[in-house]
């Protein structure tokens, strides 16, 4: 039987049972600042994939080519920056 030693750091003591806890220090104050900026680049790109995938299911779907390709790729674009500009206006405050 193998035998396994879990390591505890100071933080993981504090923290209930199923939560994981907050990292601190430098790195911690790192991550936290940067995580609304890291959601959104996965935002913009997700929402501009969304839209080219719906435009190029409906060209399939219609055989249209490639008109609501473009339609969805601009619609895409345009719901991203809407939500870039509000999530930075966010921020701001």
């Amino acid at each position: 039987m193998i035998a396994s030693r879990a390591v505890v750091s100071p933080d993981s003591r504090d923290a209930r049972p199923g939560e994981r806890p907050e990292p601190s220090g430098a790195w911690g104050s790192a991550l936290r600042d940067a995580a609304p900026y890291i959601g959104i680049g996965s935002t913009l790109a997700g929402t501009v994939l969304l839209g080219i995938g719906v435009g190029y299911w409906l060209d399939r779907r219609l055989k249209s080519d490639p008109w609501f390709l473009f339609a969805g790729g601009i619609l895409g674009i345009c719901v991203a920056m809407y939500q870039f500009f509000r999530t930075v206006a966010g921020l701001r405050k």
